[in-house]
C-alpha cells in the first residue's frame, strides 16, 4: 500500500509539472486574442469560484473568521503580489516573448527567493549557495543575450541598453514570485494551511485584477471569444491553476518538500518539449544550453539549502 501511495504521488507530481508547463503555451495563445488584464482577471475569476466551492464543501464554511482577522493583512499582500501583480507580469511577458523565453527566465526565481531569504530572513547560503545563484544568474543572462538581435552571444557589455519590455516583464515575474514565496513561508509559519492561503490569495488577487481590467482592459471583448479561447482559458484556470495545486499538494504530503522541489526543475524542459512536440516550435541549442546552466545553478542552491536545514 505505501508503495502504491508513493507511485500515485509521483504520478500527481508529473501531472502538476506537465499542467504548469502547458500553461505557458495556453497563456501565450490567450494574450494574442485578449489583453493581459482581462485575461488575467477571467483566469482567476474562474479559479476563485472553484476554490471557494472546494473550501465550502470541505469545511462547511467559506471563511474562518478568527484566522482571517488575525492574518488578513498578510493574506491580502499575498493576493496582491502573488496573484494580482504576478499575473499582470506573467501575461505581459507571454504577450511579448515565446513560452520558452518566459519559462527559462522565470526558472531563476528559486535562486532569487534564496537570495532574498538570506537578506530578509537571515537564511545562510554559504559559498555553495552563492555559487549556485551566480551560475543560474549567468544562464538567465545568457538566455536574454542570445535572444537579443543586437547581441546573440552569451555576454554583452550593452545588455541593459537593448533589453526588451518582455524580458523586463519576465524579470519582474521572477521578483514577484520570490516575494510571494517568502510571504507564503511566513503564512505557513503562522500555521495557515495551504488551501486557505491559495483561496484567499486567489480572491484578493482577483479583486486587484478586476480593478486593473476596468482601468486598462478591453473587457467588452470577453463575450466575443471563440470556443478555442474558452477551451484554453478553461485549461489555464481549472487544470493549471486549481488541479495542479492539489496534485502538487498531494505530492508534498506523500513525498516531502525536499523531494518534490527538485522535480520542479523539470517545468522548463517540459514546456520546451511540449512546444517542440505539440506546436512544432523550433528550439535552439543555445536555449537548451542556457536552460541547463540555470537548472544546474538552481539544483546546487537547493541542495545547499536542504543540506543546511538537515544539519
Amino acid at each position: 500500500m505505501p508503495q502504491t501511495n508513493t507511485q500515485k504521488a509521483y504520478l500527481k507530481l508529473v501531472l502538476a509539472i506537465v499542467a504548469w508547463a502547458g500553461v505557458y503555451h495556453s497563456a501565450n495563445y490567450l494574450v494574442k486574442t485578449l489583453d493581459p488584464y482581462t485575461t488575467a482577471f477571467v483566469r482567476y475569476f474562474i479559479a476563485s469560484i472553484i476554490l471557494l466551492l472546494i473550501v465550502k464543501v470541505k469545511r462547511g464554511k467559506i471563511v474562518d473568521l478568527p484566522l482571517f482577522k488575525a492574518n488578513w493583512l498578510l493574506l491580502l499582500n499575498i493576493g496582491i503580489i502573488g496573484i494580482g501583480l504576478y499575473n499582470i507580469a506573467f501575461f505581459g511577458a507571454e504577450q511579448r516573448l515565446s513560452p520558452q523565453m518566459v519559462v527559462l527566465i522565470f526558472s531563476f526565481s528559486p535562486c532569487l527567493t534564496a537570495l532574498l531569504a538570506s537578506i530578509i530572513m537571515k537564511q545562510r547560503l554559504g559559498i555553495g549557495g552563492y555559487l549556485g545563484l551566480l551560475i543560474a544568474l549567468s544562464g538567465t543572462i545568457g538566455v536574454i543575450n542570445f535572444a537579443n538581435p543586437n547581441c546573440e552571444q552569451y555576454f554583452c557589455l550593452n545588455m541593459f541598453a537593448h533589453i526588451s519590455s518582455g524580458e523586463i516583464y519576465a524579470l519582474c515575474l521572477c521578483t514577484l514570485s520570490a516575494i510571494f514565496s517568502l510571504l507564503n513561508r511566513v503564512a505557513t509559519q503562522r500555521n495557515i494551511d495551504s488551501l486557505t492561503i491559495t483561496t484567499s490569495a486567489a480572491v484578493f488577487g482577483c479583486l486587484v485584477l478586476f480593478i486593473m481590467m476596468l482601468a486598462f482592459g478591453n473587457y467588452q471583448q470577453i463575450f466575443t471569444q471563440s470556443f478555442k479561447f474558452w477551451f484554453a482559458m478553461g485549461y489555464t484556470a481549472v487544470i493549471g491553476s486549481v488541479m495542479a495545486y492539489f496534485w502538487y499538494s498531494e505530492a508534498i504530503k506523500n513525498l516531502g518538500v525536499a523531494n518534490v522541489v527538485v522535480f520542479l526543475n523539470g517545468v522548463p524542459f517540459a514546456t520546451i518539449l511540449i512546444g517542440v512536440v505539440v506546436f512544432g516550435e523550433p528550439v535552439a541549442l543555445t536555449t537548451i544550453f542556457c536552460g541547463a546552466v540555470i537548472i544546474s545553478g538552481v539544483i546546487l542552491t537547493n541542495f545547499v539549502i536542504q543540506r543546511r536545514r538537515s544539519i
